[in-house]
């Protein structure tokens, strides 16, 4: 019987410390990390970057793109390509307000008249589109042209915004020279004939000749009516003189003829390598001494036969000749207190030569404050 007894301690024993062991077997099995051998490693977030910070993709949509009023131009430019002269056009530039405020357009600036832009309205909230219509009145003289138009807005970043207009002029009328270099000692100054010719093959008149300062002239009838014309054109050489540089324009009736150009340039008689004399910080009262050069470009006479200045401020007080230049001493006697009830002065020095042919020479100057 005691040995009964014995043994069912000893079975008692043995089942404690067993379950003593599980116990410690689980407590050390909690405490060990647990590893992950079949689910993908989730790379890190990029610096800066907290998850609870970024807003979800409806969030991301709704949400402004910048801070108060801001202008996104949708379309900036745009471009008519070949058209006809004087003819009517319409296009359109879009924009958006990506701010959080309210956009106010203040203007649509044009640079010229030939452009004129309109709008339905000025205030725009945020995310809302908007169309600016212009109409465009194509120049009537052929080739390239490009207009700007501003955008004028309360966007603190870019309160103006440029818009480009551009388009290529063609005319069914051609003219031939589009350039004359003339030269006063040829006859006509040689100048000559000017052709125009219709490219299309269809009739038409000249309608209207007109030059620079009227310092070329032209006959013309305007009832007759031909695909092709040769102009005499008859230069002034004593306008040309005045006036070296010019446009001649000549007007038809073909709806497509537009303006026809023919620039000019005439190499002057007589040519003055220091035509204004600008003085900074003058002292009422001073007298001043400049050169200046006088150079005939046809080998002319180079002796003065009058000076003139228009409020006798300026004289020549030395004259030298070298060649086919007049080398002057210019004095300019600046006002005194009593005159000068400006800071700022001007004179005018006419020189006409015994060929009756004139030069200017201007001085500008500000007195010292």
């Amino acid at each position: 019987m005691r040995n009964v007894q014995n043994y069912g301690f000893l079975v008692l024993f043995v089942i404690i410390i067993l379950m003593a062991g599980c116990q410690e077997s689980s407590a050390t099995e909690t405490a060990r990390p647990a590893v992950q051998t079949s689910a993908p490693t989730v790379a890190p977030e990029p610096p800066g970057v907290i998850e609870s910070a970024v807003p979800k993709a409806r969030e991301i949509a709704a949400a402004p793109v910048v801070e108060g009023p801001s202008i996104l131009v949708t379309k900036d430019s745009h471009d008519f390509g070949d058209i006809g002269p004087g003819s009517n056009h319409v296009c359109e530039y879009t924009f958006k307000n990506i701010g959080s405020e309210t956009l106010v357009i203040d203007k649509i600036q044009s640079t010229c008249g030939c452009s004129v832009p309109q709008m339905k309205k000025n205030d725009y909230t945020t995310g809302e589109e908007g169309i600016i219509t212009v109409r465009f009145h194509a120049p009537n003289s052929k080739g390239a042209t490009t207009k700007h138009l501003y955008i004028l807005s309360n966007d603190p970043k870019h309160p103006r915004v440029q818009l480009e207009l551009k388009a290529t002029v063609s005319v069914k009328v051609a003219v031939e020279p589009e350039e004359a270099s003339l030269l006063l000692n040829k006859p006509n100054a040689g100048l000559g004939p000017i052709t125009v010719k219709g490219t299309d093959g269809s009739q038409f008149a000249i309608t209207k000749f007109t030059s620079t300062n009227n310092a070329i002239a032209c006959d013309f009838d305007p009832k007759r009516k031909a695909s092709e014309f040769v102009l005499q054109p008859v230069a002034d050489p004593n306008l040309l003189a005045r006036y070296p540089n010019g446009v001649m324009q000549i007007e038809v009736d073909h709806p497509q003829g537009g303006i026809l150009l023919v620039r000019y340039s005439a190499v002057p008689r007589y040519e003055v390598n220091r035509p204004r004399i600008i003085l900074q910080n003058a002292q009422p009262g001073q007298k001043e001494q400049k050169e200046v050069l006088v150079k005939s470009n046809y080998g002319e006479t180079l002796e003065i036969a009058n000076v003139s200045s228009r409020l006798g401020y300026m004289k020549i007080v030395g004259r030298e000749i070298e060649e086919n230049a007049l080398k002057l001493t210019i004095e300019i006697n600046m006002p005194d207190k009593e005159t000068a009830t400006r800071r700022y002065f001007s004179d005018e020095l006419k020189i006409t030569f015994e060929n009756e042919q004139e030069v200017d020479i201007r001085v500008s100057g500000w007195f010292k404050t």
